[in-house]
């Protein structure tokens, strides 16, 4: 296989690999489709009426603010883990060029040895 289309499959499998998760770097920020991070909510200390209304604010705060964390927490380790797979194959089809190469000049210096070396 030679060094440029070793290059296009690595880069075909990058294409296909980035397309297969959600979140994406920029600029060192992370974006990701979980949505917005949930409206805070606070107790009403107002009294307790005003209080006991607020319990139920803050409970359904607490719900989702869980499931955008469990969302961000799977997405993200989608994304670690895509990336990971397409940096070890971009970098296996680079190790695979370099000794397809470094077993070419080892080919031509034994032709070269025999042609002009003491095997002449």
């Amino acid at each position: 296989m030679t060094r440029k289309l070793t290059l296009v499959l690595a880069t075909a499998a990058l294409s296909a690999s980035l397309t297969a998760h959600a979140g994406k770097i920029d600029n060192g920020s992370w974006t990701h489709a979980c949505g917005p991070r949930p409206a805070e909510v606070n107790l009403d200390l107002k009294n307790p009426d005003a209080f006991n209304k607020s319990v139920g604010a803050v409970n359904t705060y607490r719900q989702a603010q869980r499931a955008w964390l469990d969302c961000l927490q799977k997405e993200g380790n989608a994304d670690i883990q895509a990336t990971s797979q397409v940096i070890s194959q971009f970098i296996n089809a680079e190790a695979q060029t370099a000794k397809q190469i470094n077993d070419k000049i080892a080919a031509d210096a034994k032709t070269a040895d025999a042609k002009f070396g003491d095997g002449k």
